[in-house]
């Protein structure tokens, strides 16, 4: 894939290897459970076939093929699914505290100038881009399922952690460290063994540390229900079992999120838009779409 160029890091690829957002049926599914509608199979007529003259076809709607497509922002209300509509229509489009085309000056975690919305052309196919401008509190996307890189952060209710890949462990240095040698004595490098700190998971509280949990089972769970090994029993925003952390067979950690209405949130520096994404910058949610 071409790389793209933009306002934000040089070199960032603008998606996470590994991961996959929620679709808009993911959303609705989770809505849907949540307020404790059940989904009603839908009767598709299915008309008479004629054989003796094919079924006339449609046309499709008219849309533009040369220019860029127009890309509509969606500012969630508190606590809603729908909100203010904002097309956007320039090829750049920012959003803050204090600067920007939309500025939401309340929210004390958004910053001056959070994220960037570029129309960018990779390969003569355009699309929409967005960036996060080096904010203090960061750019997170609604995501299904992730692997989880070295200091990746994400969002599960209220709370915000970050993962730690494992660590060579620097007081087992002393204790492996070779004897003298003798002369003309030759020892390689994997003549030592080497002592591993595992992997673990921090939660971020504020501009503090929070709890660390050391990552030694295959599976955990994050959640109200007290049988979760990551319990969030006060997080009015967490389910019972929300989010799901897990090994792979070859050693990575991936995080899955459980089709709650208040989703998955993994931080990004910058994200392309196929066709819908969700964001969250400060305490505010986005969803642009192209």
């Amino acid at each position: 894939m071409a790389q793209i160029t933009g306002p934000g890091p040089q070199n960032s690829p603008p998606e996470r290897s590994g991961t996959v957002l929620e679709t808009d049926e993911d959303v609705r599914q989770a809505m849907a459970q949540i307020s404790g509608l059940k989904r009603q199979p839908q009767s598709v007529p299915v008309a008479a076939a004629s054989p003796a003259s094919p079924p006339a076809r449609s046309a499709s709607t008219f849309r533009p093929a040369v220019r860029p497509p127009v890309a509509v922002l969606t500012v969630f209300d508190d606590g809603r699914t729908d909100g203010e509509m904002i097309r956007i229509r320039q090829p750049k489009f920012t959003i803050g505290r204090a600067e920007g085309d939309l500025r939401i000056p309340i929210d004390g975690r958004i910053s001056s100038r959070h994220v960037e919305i570029t129309l960018q052309t990779v390969g003569g196919l355009h699309r929409w881009v967005v960036t996060d401008l080096q904010s203090t509190h960061g750019l997170f996307v609604r995501v299904h399922k992730t692997v989880l890189a070295d200091g990746a952060e994400f969002l599960v209710g209220n709370g915000r952690y970050r993962y730690d890949k494992p660590q060579l462990d620097p007081s087992a240095t002393a204790s492996v460290a070779p004897g003298p040698l003798i002369s003309g004595e030759t020892r390689g490098w994997d003549d030592a063994p080497i002592s591993m700190r595992p992997p673990t998971l921090t939660e971020l509280v504020g501009n503090e540390v929070g709890n660390r949990i050391v990552l030694v089972k295959p599976e955990y769970w994050i959640g109200t229900d007290p049988t979760c090994p990551i319990c969030r029993s006060d997080d009015p925003y967490c389910e019972p079992r929300h989010a799901r952390l897990y090994r792979s067979p070859k050693g990575g950690w991936h995080a899955e999120h459980n089709k709650t209405g208040n989703g998955l949130w993994l931080r990004m520096s910058q994200i392309a838009v196929e066709s819908k994404v969700e964001f969250q910058i400060g305490e505010q949610r986005f969803r642009i779409q192209v």
